[in-house]
């Protein structure tokens, strides 16, 4: 589809949808400035002939009723476009909080979204792809806790991209913390059916000044899915973000997972596990960008491969000019259990002040042979035994993460990823 074809598109479906001015004259800019950006640059990964800029005429997508217990337990649950299941706890209705998936928050809370989609975690002009998921998309969900208000449940998301049909799926997502308020969000990205589908999921975080997000990601996206993942943040004073980060994925992966610390005092802690097998390529670029000043950074990023699969992980750490006093680190290591396996673990540090602290690590290695030799020399079969140095590997972070809950359920997820039953 060529961009006035596009364009023509992107305003017959805006039309359709009844959608207000400002948010067609957002989706005609991003189309104005698709052709001529570049695509995100992932280093050492071509997935330029991935079918990732391949689209159709945006359209609404209705997907039938699958099992309802995909979504037991959720807060939101959607398929494809179709939003599945919407509840809150009364006491988080009473207390002013707005949960619903994007397409009725543009309708029932226009200046909400208007005031901060694509305004604060994110911008127009970043990248290709962030300008044809502007472009193009129909749904996601919407997420705002008021100011002052502390929810002590996580508001649980499950997303399905419904790759039983053909069509596409440009999911955007908002979640936006009042002044002083504190959330945590389990988000879960998995695909129902077994057809071949390309995804873009976008996630803008917005924390004001003095909130806390708690955001855990659990991507378990099938072999299948050919995915696009783009996850923002950006921090007003003395806001606290943290990122923990499942990329479970069995297809091929690009993901951004940026975040923008604008104001004083504000941190931000990205701790990301994947692991990569089969001949999955997975590409990771994790950026945190200094602004302000006192603000703080940490990057913890561990990886495993097997098979003839690749993974890389690009951690970037950039503390700019005037940002005085800011610290920024980060840690990426990558454990490879096959000859055949490909891994990259690439630490960036871009520095313009003086008066800052910043450190970097990174490794890639092979198993420790002798600890598969005594392993082995008590009678454990070697592919149980590589689970437990992968175990021992990665239980740094997972013993890090904040909820019980969400440590059981990832060791379940890993040991079934290690053992194909995904």
């Amino acid at each position: 589809m060529d961009q006035t074809n596009l364009l023509t598109a992107v305003q017959q479906y805006s039309r359709q949808q009844h959608e207000p001015a400002w948010l067609l004259a957002l989706r005609e800019k991003a189309v104005a400035v698709y052709a001529r950006l570049p695509l995100p640059k992932f280093e050492k990964i071509n997935y330029a002939d991935w079918p990732l800029e391949d689209f159709t005429r945006p359209t609404e997508q209705v997907s039938a009723e699958p099992s309802t217990d995909l979504g037991a337990g959720q807060q939101f649950y959607s398929v494809g476009d179709t939003t599945m299941q919407l509840s809150l706890p009364t006491e988080a209705i009473e207390q002013g909080v707005i949960l619903s998936d994007l397409r009725s928050a543009i309708q029932t809370h226009g200046d909400l979204v208007q005031h901060y989609l694509m305004q604060k975690a994110l911008q127009l002009g970043d990248d290709k792809l962030t300008a044809l998921n502007t472009a193009l998309m129909t749904n996601g969900f919407f997420l705002y806790v008021p100011a002052n208000v502390v929810l002590k449940a996580p508001i649980e998301i499950t997303q399905y991209v419904d790759s039983r049909r053909s069509q596409n799926f440009f999911n955007h997502s908002l979640v936006i913390a009042a002044e002083n308020s504190r959330v945590q969000v389990i988000q879960r990205l998995k695909t129902l059916g077994a057809g071949a589908t390309a995804a873009h999921l976008l996630v803008e975080v917005i924390a004001e000044a003095d909130a806390t997000v708690d955001f855990a990601g659990i991507d378990a996206l099938s072999v299948n899915t050919t995915a696009y993942l783009n996850r923002r943040g950006g921090l007003g004073p003395d806001a606290r973000l943290n990122w923990e980060l499942a990329e479970m994925n069995a297809g091929r992966v690009v993901a951004d997972f940026d975040t923008e610390l604008k104001g004083r005092g504000s941190e931000a802690q990205v701790k990301t596990i994947a692991i990569a097998t089969g001949q999955q390529t997975q590409g990771i670029d994790t950026r945190v960008t200094n602004y302000g000043q006192k603000t703080t950074a940490n990057i913890i990023q561990r990886g495993i491969i097997l098979d003839a699969a690749a993974l890389i992980f690009n951690g970037i750490g950039h503390i700019v000019k005037g940002a005085h006093g800011a610290k920024a680190d980060q840690e990426n290591r990558l454990l490879m259990l096959s000859s055949k396996a490909r891994g990259d673990a690439d630490p960036i540090l871009l520095i313009d002040e003086n008066d800052v602290e910043a450190g970097h690590a990174a490794s890639v290695g092979r198993v420790d042979e002798q600890q598969m030799t005594y392993l082995l020399s008590r009678g454990i079969p070697k592919p149980v035994a590589e689970r437990l140095v992968i175990r021992g590997f990665l239980a740094g972070v997972i013993t890090e993460l904040r909820s019980q809950r969400l440590r059981t359920e990832l060791n379940s997820l890993i040991e079934r990823r290690l053992t194909d039953e995904h």
